[in-house]
């Protein structure tokens, strides 16, 4: 049993509400991770390696969509690949490539959502 105050009651139930989670997993995170500001910020981590996924995976697909229409040009003669497609790709692949380094970093990644 973990005996608490009101406050300190008041202040788990906030950070589990805010992260999504149980009162219990706050306390673990807590312990595994250095503390209630290490948790935090291991929630954020993997809020923002989430949203890096998500951008990595709509990037994948538009370079997958642009191989297979270069490939279809290649075989069949079909529309060629336009090269504003290409570097519209590129810049995309940029962006995430940018963000898996600011999550890497820890510097945050707010501005490039």
């Amino acid at each position: 049993m973990l005996k608490v105050t009101e406050q300190e009651l008041a202040l788990l139930e906030s950070l589990a509400r805010a992260q999504g989670i149980s009162k219990q997993a706050v306390l673990m995170r807590a312990v595994l991770t250095g503390g209630s500001d290490a948790a935090a910020r291991y929630e954020r981590l993997r809020e923002d390696l989430s949203v890096t996924r998500l951008m990595l995976a709509n990037v994948a697909n538009n370079v997958n969509q642009l191989a297979h229409q270069a490939n279809s040009f290649a075989v069949a003669g079909g529309t060629p690949v336009n090269a504003e497609d290409v570097a519209r790709a590129l810049r995309d692949v940029r962006v995430v490539l940018a963000r898996v380094d600011a999550v890497a970093s820890g510097s945050g990644v707010d501005d490039a959502r």
